[in-house]
Formats: structure tokens, sequence, C-alpha cells
């Protein structure tokens, strides 16, 4: 049986990223350098990270990474911000597929965490996320 995978976006006071792990909260830690493997852009921006949301449900890395991918791509790439990040994050979700290989979007059982306040909670979710 494979490990599920989590997609996470999180924050300091002038960034944002988003990213996958089986360990989001080993991870931030990471980020922030309290532990060693943060990534390269983080780490340049100094620490403070915290997580704006957390969502589980996917069977893979792979399905994971699909999702990110998606995400990062919503055009425009350069629009930054938190409320960009999560607009671009629902704009995924609202597909049928997140990537022309990914599965069916509505197969996989998605739920979203939210550690912080979520400025786009107008936003109607598919009914596949809890």
């Amino acid at each position: 049986m494979s490990q599920e995978w989590s997609f996470y976006i999180i924050y300091n006071r002038t960034s944002t990223y988003a990213g996958v792990s089986p360990d989001p909260v080993r991870r931030l830690r990471q980020h922030n350098g309290e532990i060693k493997g943060g990534a390269k852009y983080t780490t340049s921006k100094g620490p403070g990270w915290k997580h704006i949301c957390i969502i589980t449900g996917f069977k893979d890395k792979i399905q994971a990474m699909q999702f990110e991918w998606a995400v990062k791509h919503v055009a425009p790439r350069n629009a930054g911000g938190i409320t960009n990040r999560i607009k671009k994050l629902y704009e995924v979700l609202q597909r049928k597929h997140w990537t022309s290989k990914s599965p069916l979007a509505s197969d996989v059982p998605l739920k979203i965490v939210w550690h912080e306040d979520n400025p786009c909670k107008d936003i109607v979710l598919p009914e596949y996320v809890s």
C-alpha cells in the first residue's frame, strides 16, 4: 500500500509557497529551518512560515504532484499573495481533471483543513471536496 500524500499552502510575512509532502507538519519545520531539508525558495525568504491549509486524500505522491503542478501553473503564474494562491487552488478544484494525465478529480475524495482564515470562503467547493 502506498503512502498518503498531502498538498499544502504556507505563508510568511512576505511570501506564499505551495508544496506536497507525506508529512506536512514535519515539512513546515524544514521550511522554517528547525530541521534539515527546507526548500531553497522558502529558506531564502526567512523563517516564520505557517500553514494556510492542508489538503489530504491523494492516494500517492504522483496524484499530489499532479495537483501541485496544476495549482502552480494557473495563469497568471506570477500573481502572488494569499488570496491569489487560494483562488488558483479553487480554480484547479473545479476542473474535471487537474492535468491531462491525472485521474478524474471527483474520484479523489479530498479534505481541506484550514489553519488560517480563508479569504475566499464565499467560493463553493465541488462535492468531492470536504
